[in-house]
C-alpha cells in the first residue's frame, strides 16, 4: 500500500494542539527569564508554535507541514540573530510575517495559491 501524502486530519488536528500547548507554554514562563532580551525570544518562539499549529489544519500535504515546520526552525535562528545582535527590525518583520502567514494559508487553500509547496 502507497504512503499517502496527503496530510491527515488527525495528524492535522494534533499539530494545532501541540503548537497552541507550546505556545501558551512559552507565553506563560517568558517572565522567568533572566533578562528582558531572552524573556522576548521566549514569547517570538511561541508566536512560531502557534503559527504552525495555526496553519496545520489548512496545509493539504505532508511537505507542506514540514515545509511550515522548517520555515519555524528558520525563524527561530532569525529570532535569535535578531534579539542577539541588536536586530530589532529582523525581530519586528518576522512578528509581524510569520502570524500573517498562518492566518493567510486558509485563503491560500482556498485559492488552490501554495506558499508551502
Amino acid at each position: 500500500m502507497p504512503v499517502s501524502r496527503e496530510l491527515t486530519k488527525p495528524l492535522a488536528g494534533l499539530v494545532f494542539v501541540l503548537g497552541w500547548a507550546i505556545g501558551i507554554t512559552l507565553w506563560s514562563v517568558a517572565h522567568l527569564a533572566p533578562d528582558a532580551t531572552t524573556g522576548g525570544f521566549i514569547v517570538d518562539i511561541g508566536i512560531l508554535a502557534v503559527s504552525v499549529g495555526s496553519a496545520a489544519p489548512f496545509l493539504e500535504t505532508r511537505n507542506g507541514l514540514v515545509t511550515a515546520v522548517i520555515l519555524a526552525l528558520l525563524g527561530i535562528v532569525l529570532f535569535a540573530a535578531g534579539h542577539y545582535l541588536g536586530a530589532p527590525v529582523i525581530v519586528y518583520l518576522l512578528r509581524l510575517l510569520a502570524p500573517f502567514l498562518a492566518i493567510m494559508t486558509p485563503v491560500y487553500r482556498l485559492l488552490g495559491f501554495r506558499v508551502f509547496a
